[in-house]
């Protein structure tokens, strides 16, 4: 699993992964992590990671991005929903340690 943050260039960012990601299996993740999307590549990517999450959101004043990305999943398990969940512990996670709400951009 990897994890990246960073409060700069949080839109050119999501521009280029949403570029990356228009011809792969990707989902648009729920409003209320903000803006970004979910994918699978089953080739598994350069880094041997297939699935693969971003989000840009606000903290407080702030707004940030977080990425995530993770092996395969266990057969059976719903990877789209876990990727959601994942970044919505990671925003709850950031809120905490930055000491700031994480809502929608």
């Amino acid at each position: 699993m990897g994890v990246e943050w960073s409060y700069a260039e949080g839109e050119k960012i999501l521009q280029i992964q949403r570029k990356n990601w228009a011809h792969e299996s990707s989902h648009q993740l729920p409003s209320d992590l903000g803006r970004g999307l979910a994918g699978y590549q089953p080739s598994g990517g350069i880094d041997g990671l297939p699935y693969y999450s971003i989000a840009l959101f606000r903290c407080g004043k702030k707004k940030p991005w977080i990425s995530i990305d993770f092996v395969r999943v266990v057969r059976g398990r719903d990877a789209v929903q876990d990727m959601f969940d994942f970044m919505r512990i990671a925003e709850k996670r950031f809120g905490e340690i930055h000491k700031c709400e994480p809502r929608p951009s």
